[in-house]
């Protein structure tokens, strides 16, 4: 993924050398014709954007992230987000096992991502969910990436996957209970599920009922 934060000159040599302090890693100058920086598994071009390599987490992103932040450099929300996966690993199987598993849950993702589309695209290399039409916290990005991460784990690992949608009665319980069988198990996913279930009604905790507020914050 790609951030920008359009800085040029100075402001640019400034961010460079506060994401090597924060990675402990000293930037390499790669000259023309890019001109950009790179520090570790990120790039820095002579626009000032930063962009990630496949081999980072998205933890270390997300801490890089918020640590620039907290130093003065943020990055330019996008109006479109498109988020992407290797192709590597995905089977003809693997790459229908994803369409369908989306389709079973259309209805709940649409909502818990605020968008009305959920087109995947493929090329030769990449998977691209071009999902998102708004501007989105650094949380949100991070939220999404790690949901579609586990989308595209759950269709390699399936033997098959139904695509029939089904009639839910809690959808926020609902969709709790397929967060967890997509891993976000454990405090460490608290806010990842806090922010894929903030939009759908419902109780998160009881399938039947109705959970108070003590509850919401603790989904």
């Amino acid at each position: 993924m790609e951030f920008k934060f359009n800085v040029t000159g100075a402001r640019r040599k400034e961010l460079v050398q506060v994401i090597s302090e924060i990675l402990s890693t000293a930037p390499e100058y790669k000259g023309a014709p890019t001109f950009a920086y790179v520090i570790g598994g990120f790039t820095v071009n002579k626009e000032g954007t930063l962009s990630a390599s496949e081999n980072n987490s998205e933890e270390d992103l997300e801490q890089l992230l918020n640590e620039l932040d907290q130093r003065g450099f943020q990055f330019e929300a996008p109006s479109e987000l498109v988020i992407e996966m290797p192709r590597e690993g995905f089977t003809e199987a693997a790459i229908a096992n994803l369409e369908r598993l989306v389709k079973s849950k259309e209805t709940l993702i649409k909502k818990a991502l605020d968008t009305d589309r959920l087109p995947i695209e493929l090329t030769e290399d990449r998977l691209r969910f071009p999902w998102f039409s708004r501007s989105l916290a650094a949380e949100e990005v991070n939220a999404y990436a790690r949901f579609i991460g586990a989308l595209c784990a759950m269709a390699k690992n399936q033997h098959r996957v139904t695509a029939t949608e089904k009639a839910y009665d809690n959808e926020k319980y609902t969709f709790r209970c397929f967060l967890l069988r997509l891993g976000f198990i454990g405090p460490e996913y608290k806010t990842e599920r806090k922010i894929l279930l903030s939009r759908l009604p419902g109780s998160a905790a009881f399938k039947n009922g109705q959970r108070n507020s003590e509850e919401e914050t603790e989904a």
